[in-house]
């Protein structure tokens, strides 16, 4: 089974869409078929009620932990993907080192004024990011200031919120946006300032979505390697599908970055 947020969109080129797809090729390379659902609270799909599954692979970190831990209790062999909760089996993207390495790139051009935004920071992933980001300021003794972070709203105009409301009341030279898409609509907001990517403000994103090549300009990001994770996911549950009693395990995937041109040459 694939049990995923009702939130999260799984058109073919998006995040998770992506992702279900990995999946599925892979559990059909071993013989096995995929049901999926989504949730919108802790009321368990019927397939899972009536133990019609012989595992789970639980996306996102939008779904309930009491959901997960209820599913765990059920006995279901279970593996999360883009999530961690202790004691459970988890693939996961390395978002607090990713994000690190992002700013510390943007560090390493000469910026100083470096800001944050993000649809929000409700999420898991997002904070992680955030985390990084900060983790990264204070390796290269670089002041936090507050008012250079800001949240939009979920949803493709969520960095345009954010960056709007940002130069609102402050000047960064560069930002770090929690993914690509509100780095795609942060960059509509400078643009709509008056202000050049990247001679103004360069933009560093977060995923690598298809959409990264296409903006203008091609945007630097962190690529995460959503086909890497549905794999070593499928292997884990398969491997606790044949021998449940196993030690927790949590696999964290490294991210890349992906150098295009959202952040020109070094300040002088």
């Amino acid at each position: 089974g694939f049990l995923i947020h009702a939130l999260q969109s799984l058109s073919p080129h998006t995040f998770y869409g992506e992702i279900l797809t990995a999946v599925e090729r892979e559990l059909r390379r071993h013989r096995y078929h995929l049901h999926f659902a989504t949730v919108e609270d802790e009321t368990l799909p019927p397939l899972i009620k009536e133990n019609r599954v012989d595992g789970l692979i639980l996306v996102g970190c939008d779904l309930p932990p009491s959901l997960i831990h209820s599913l765990k209790e059920r006995r279901i062999p279970l593996v999360l993907l883009d999530n961690h909760l202790p004691g459970i089996d988890s693939v996961f993207t390395d978002n607090i080192g990713g994000a690190f390495q992002a700013t510390t790139h943007l560090i390493r051009l000469g910026h100083r004024r470096i800001a944050f935004i993000a649809e929000t920071l409700d999420n898991l992933s997002f904070r992680e990011r955030f985390e990084g980001y900060r983790q990264a300021l204070e390796a290269h003794s670089l002041p936090f200031d507050p008012e250079l972070v800001a949240e939009g709203e979920r949803g493709f105009e969520g960095g345009f919120l954010a960056m709007s409301s940002l130069l609102k009341r402050t000047r960064p030279t560069a930002v770090v946006a929690a993914n690509d898409p509100t780095a795609a609509s942060a960059m509509r907001a400078i643009r709509a300032h008056g202000l050049r990517i990247p001679e103004d403000i360069a933009v560093v994103g977060f995923d690598d979505d298809p959409l990264a090549v296409h903006t203008d300009p091609p945007l630097t990001t962190m690529r995460v390697f959503r086909s890497k994770m549905a794999v070593l996911a499928v292997a884990r549950l398969l491997d606790l599908i044949k021998n449940p009693e196993q030690p927790t395990l949590h696999i964290r995937v490294e991210t890349q970055l992906i150098i295009r041109q959202s952040c020109g040459s070094p300040l002088t």
